[in-house]
Formats: structure tokens, sequence, C-alpha cells
């Protein structure tokens, strides 16, 4: 697609640091959904003739964009387009609620119809074919909601400890449910724990373990504080129980057939790894490679796991291109 096309969106801003820039040739906008949320789009076109196709690359809860260059410039070192969005609430989009500082969303409905958005009036008759879908945590999360509901969208897909499902679920359900006799959808989940803008110490991190990499996200941060959110609402905890009670109904998993490979880390202790894998073992066509030593976020991981992650990713992508 011819890049003027996409001047018709009001242009949007991006974080970049000293020693941390954003890949060549970023096309930043918000595109407005149907209710006049504006969401944040970044995209990167590759419009020659070795272009092996487009990935939308998903973020998970209370990320932005601007975490993945790296990782964006990487694929794009692999002759891919490479597209990717805040979701709403997060990031550079816009906000639900006038607390931007409350993790907030009603039902993860919502997310499903900003995605079908972004893939019909965007990425459709503009982006190269084949589509891959990646998506992290939250991401990953929804992603395979976009993969049961677009089955000709994509060719494969890529979940990255997605979220699943947690282990202390029973905590998250019982305290909402408790907050709907004397709390709003738009409070703090009990318990929860809101960092009210602090920062957590690299030691105490469930992330990553990698210092670099961690402290790179963190000067993001500082650069523009209102890019993170400080701790999920009520609302929040009760439509991530839903989506979760959506993917376990029997036969909703099965019906998607494209072929995904899952990236898993057995120590993760923001997800569940074991649900994770309960999950899609009932999946049609997938791959799994686990990783140990590792905290939640691999792409964010130290170089010895992202190089294992890539060699990985390269070879899951080439029989992408040979089938």
């Amino acid at each position: 697609m011819e890049e003027y096309k996409f001047s018709k969106f009001q242009q949007a801003p991006y974080l970049e640091l000293d020693d941390y820039k954003a890949p060549q040739g970023i096309n930043a906008y918000f595109v407005p959904m149907d209710d006049g949320i504006r969401i944040r789009v970044c995209h990167w076109m590759n419009a020659s003739t070795k272009s092996k196709g487009t990935i939308l690359l998903q973020q998970g809860h209370n990320e932005f964009i601007e975490k993945y260059f790296e990782t964006i410039q990487e694929f794009i070192d692999r002759n891919y387009s490479v597209i990717a969005f805040d979701w709403r609430g997060q990031g550079m989009s816009d906000h639900q609620i006038n607390d931007i500082n409350k993790s907030y969303i009603q039902n993860y409905e919502r997310h499903d119809q900003d995605i079908e958005y972004i893939l019909d009036e965007v990425i459709e008759d503009n982006f190269p074919k084949p589509l891959i879908g990646i998506g992290h945590s939250m991401g990953g999360c929804l992603m395979l909601s976009a993969f049961h509901n677009h089955p000709k969208k994509f060719s494969k897909g890529i979940l990255s400890a997605p979220m699943l499902g947690f282990k202390n679920e029973k905590f998250l359900r019982t305290a909402s449910s408790i907050m709907n006799f004397f709390k709003k959808d738009t409070d703090y989940l009990l318990g929860s724990k809101p960092n009210m803008g602090k920062e957590t110490p690299f030691n105490e991190n469930d992330l990553t373990t990698d210092q670099i990499r961690y402290n790179r996200t963190i000067n993001l941060v500082r650069k523009h504080p209102n890019i993170r959110l400080w701790g999920i609402t009520n609302a929040f905890a009760k439509a991530v129980n839903n989506r979760f009670k959506v993917i376990r109904n029997k036969g909703w998993v099965e019906k998607i057939k494209i072929k995904i490979l899952i990236i898993n880390s057995l120590e993760d202790r923001v997800v569940d790894s074991n649900k994770t894998l309960k999950t899609v073992s009932r999946l049609n066509n997938y791959e799994i490679i686990n990783f140990k030593n590792c905290e939640h976020e691999i792409f964010m991981e130290k170089d010895i796991h992202r190089s294992k992650l890539w060699r990985k990713l390269d070879n899951f992508l080439l029989e992408n291109n040979e089938t």
C-alpha cells in the first residue's frame, strides 16, 4: 500500500531512547474505532519483491509497542512487514475511564472487535500476505481468539507465554465476586496490590532475567510515565475470567486449524505454564518450545535464550514459506 493512504489517520507519537531507536521506516498513527476510542498503530512496510509476508505483533497486558522495537527490527531484517497496535486502555491508545492509571476493560469481546477492525480495514488490502499472528501473554490469549474468529485471515500463529490460566485463579474469582457487593467495576481489584506508579526493582521483577532489557523498559516508562498502568480493576478481572470460560468450553480450541507455535516458560510466575499446556494440547496442529531458567517475557530475555528462540522461529517461519 502506498504510504500516503495512511495520511487520513492522525499521526501518533512514539518513544525512543538515545541508545534505542524505532526501526527505520516507522509509521505511527491513531485509528478510531466505532465507539470513538483511538487505537495507536505502528507499522513498517516491506514493499520489495523479497517480502515474506506480514507479522501482526501484539503485546501483553500493560505493555506498549516500543518494548518490541528490538524484536520488530529482527522481523524486518528477515524481510517481513510488521504491524502492531496498543490495546485500548494501555500504551498510547485511548482509555475508557477517566483514571488512566487503571487497567479497565468491560469484556474481551471489545478487544475482539478492535482486532477485527484492524484486520479488515487496515491490514487486509494493504499488507503483503501471508499474515502471521504473534501474541504475548494477554496478547496471546486474544490472538488465539482471533485465530478462532478469523480462520481464513492467518497462515500461522505464534503465542508467547499466552495468558490461558493463572495459578491464583480462585483468588481472582473470589475477590471479584466479593467486590460486586460493595465496589465498582472501576475500582482496583481487591488484593491486587496496585503499584501506584512505583518502579519494581530488577531483583523483584517476574518478567525477565535480563537486566539490560529490563532497564530499557524502565527508561521508556520514565520518559512517558502514563504509558504504564498501575493495577487491574474488578472489571478487568471479570473480563479475563469470562474469556477463560469461553476458551475452556468443549470444542472451542478444537475449531482452530492453523499451525501454532507455543513459546512456554516452564518457570513462568505470571501465567500458569501447566494450564497453557493443558489448553494447547487441544489444538489440532501445534508445536511447543519450552524454556528453563526464564521468566515470563522470552522476547525480553537474555541473548542465550533469545538465540534459542530465534532458531525455532526461523525454522517455523521457513516452513510457512514452503507450504
